[in-house]
C-alpha cells in the first residue's frame, strides 16, 4: 500500500555542488533541475526566499529548511501537524522543518516503528528488556500515541522536583526520546545527529543559559539514587551535562513510577561520533549499573528496521536517502 506521507527531498533529488548566481547574491535551488535562483536566510526573522516549486530555503551553508516542517515528516503527518507543531511543551518546535534537524529524525524514526508495532522488539535489541507490550512512546515528554498528546506526569514531576529553582533562566530538561512500560523499564535517548554531547566544567559560567559545573552537580542530584557515581563527576572536574541530566531524572521517574521499574539511558549517535564521550561517561556509572548506560547508532537502528523491511520500508528508504548537508547522512548499504 503507499505510504500516505512522501519522503522528504533526499539523496536522488539534491545537487550535492550548490549553484551560484554571477553575482553571488542568490543561490539555486538545490533540487536537480530547478532553476530557480533565490535569496539565502540569514540570521534575521523572515528573511530569503523559498523556491516556489520545492518549498524550501537554501542556506550558504549548503543545508536547507521546509516552508513547513510537516515537509519534513514521514510518518503521521497529519497527526504531527494537528497536535504536535506549536505544542507548548516542545521547544521550538519549528526548527523540525530544517535538514539537520535531529528532532525531526527522531520523531521519523520512532514513530514510524510505532506505527509498526516495533518498538518492544527495538528495546529488546538495545537494552535487552524482552517484553511483548508495546511500551508508550514519548517524545520530548508528549506521549505521541495518545490522541490529546498528553504531557508525561512523571516528567513533569522531575522538572518541578530538580528544576523549579534554577538559578539562570533556561529551558527544562526535555528528553529527546521515550520508552516506558509501567512496572518494567523507562527508557530515555538523548539523541544525536550534527551536534555532540556538550560539556560542563570547571569555571565560570560559560553564558548566560547556561549553569556551573557546581551547580550541575548539586542541583541534579538526590541521595536516594545508585546509578551515577558523583564522587568521580567531582573528582573528573568535567560531566557530560545532557548525559547526567537524563540519566538522573530516568532513574528518579522509574522510581516513582514502580520499585520493580529499571531505568536506562541511551546516547543514539551516528557511526563514528562520539563514542569517546561514551567511553568517558561510562565512568560515572556506578559498576552495579553498567548496563543502564549505552551508546548505540542510527545505522544500528536501520539494520534493524532494515530486517523487517516487508513493513518499515518507508523508514528504511527514508534512512538511505537522508542527507546531512546534502551529502550522505549515514553509513549505510543503499540500494
Amino acid at each position: 500500500m503507499k505510504n500516505e506521507n512522501p519522503l522528504p527531498w533526499g539523496l536522488p533529488d539534491l545537487d550535492p555542488q550548490p549553484q551560484w548566481s554571477d553575482n553571488k547574491d542568490r543561490i539555486k535551488c538545490f533540487i536537480r533541475d530547478c532553476d530557480h535562483y533565490l535569496i539565502p536566510p540569514t540570521r534575521k526573522l523572515n528573511s530569503g526566499e523559498a523556491c516556489p516549486v520545492h518549498q524550501i530555503f537554501c542556506h550558504r551553508s549548503k543545508t536547507y529548511r521546509y516552508t513547513t516542517p510537516a515537509l519534513n515528516i514521514i510518518a503521521s503527518r497529519h497527526y504531527y501537524t494537528e497536535k504536535i507543531d506549536g505544542h507548548a511543551y516542545k521547544f521550538e518546535s519549528h526548527r523540525l522543518g530544517m535538514e539537520r534537524s535531529e528532532d525531526a529524525l527522531s520523531w521519523n524514526v520512532f514513530k514510524s516503528l510505532q506505527n509498526a508495532g516495533r518498538l518492544a522488539s527495538l528495546v529488546n535489541m538495545m537494552v535487552g528488556e524482552n517484553h511483548a507490550d508495546e511500551p508508550i512512546l514519548f517524545l520530548w515528554g508528549i506521549n505521541v500515541g495518545s490522541a490529546g498528546a498528553d504531557i508525561w506526569h512523571l516528567l513533569e514531576d522531575a522538572r518541578e522536583r530538580f528544576e523549579s529553582r534554577l538559578p539562570v533562566r533556561r529551558p527544562k530538561t526535555e528528553p529527546d526520546i521515550s520508552l516506558w512500560l509501567p512496572g518494567e523499564y523507562l527508557i530515555h535517548i538523548e539523541a544525536k545527529f550534527t551536534s555532540g554531547n556538550g560539556i560542563y566544567q570547571r569555571g565560570p559560567r560559560r553564558s548566560v543559559q547556561d549553569l556551573t559545573f557546581d551547580e550541575l552537580l548539586n542541583i541534579y542530584w538526590d541521595e536516594s539514587t545508585r546509578i551515577l557515581n558523583r564522587s568521580n563527576a567531582l573528582e573528573a572536574g568535567r560531566v557530560h551535562y545532557q548525559l547526567w541530566r537524563n540519566t538522573l531524572f530516568a532513574e528518579w521517574m522509574a522510581e516513582r513510577d514502580d520499585p520493580t521499574t529499571r531505568a536506562y539511558h541511551i546516547n543514539l549517535v551516528r557511526a563514528g561520533s562520539e563514542e569517546a564521550a561514551a567511553v568517558e561517561f561510562q565512568q560515572l556509572i556506578q559498576p552495579a549499573f553498567a548496563d543502564r548506560f549505552h551508546q548505540i547508532t542510527w545505522e544500528q537502528i536501520y539494520n534493524f528496521a532494515s530486517q523487517r523491511r516487508d513493513e518499515l520500508n518507508h523508514l528504511c528508504t527514508y534512512f538511505e536517502q537522508k542527507t546531512e548537508q546534502l551529502k550522505p547522512a549515514f553509513r549505510i548499504n543503499r540500494l
